[in-house]
């Protein structure tokens, strides 16, 4: 099963996770991680290696981060660049991340991140009510 590692600016992170457990209840292999204000790139660094620690290297990972070019993003991003099994999504919110924790049974890191583009534009709207 592909893992999924949440990684935010402030405490988006903790609770868009704990908010996706009201959708899909208690979930393996989902965690997150917060880059608070205090914290160095550094620090992150050194977090994001203990977090991925436990996951086998043969594993799929999907890294969801707020924004492209934060910090999260850029220091996930390292981790991707010569791993095909990982794989960094930018842009999350909670339709794209219940969405990745419903559809990841069965499916690999390529199919999911593909479903998750072409879910995307599904995610946000202007209400024309």
């Amino acid at each position: 099963m592909i893992h999924i590692l949440v990684v935010t600016h402030g405490l988006m992170a903790e609770g868009i996770v704990q908010t996706a457990k009201m959708f899909t209840g208690e979930q393996e292999n989902v965690d997150y991680l917060s880059f608070k204000e205090d914290m160095g790139q550094e620090e992150l660094i050194e977090l994001l290696e203990e977090k991925m620690k436990g996951i086998a290297k043969e594993e799929q990972l999907l890294i969801f981060c707020d924004i492209l070019g934060g910090t999260p993003f850029n220091v996930s991003s390292r981790y991707s660049f010569n791993n095909e099994n990982i794989a960094v999504f930018y842009g999350v919110n909670l339709p794209i991340l219940v969405t990745a924790i419903l559809s990841r049974e069965g499916q690999n890191l390529n199919d999911l991140t593909s479903l998750l583009v072409e879910s995307s534009n599904e995610s946000l709207g202007l209400s024309t009510l």
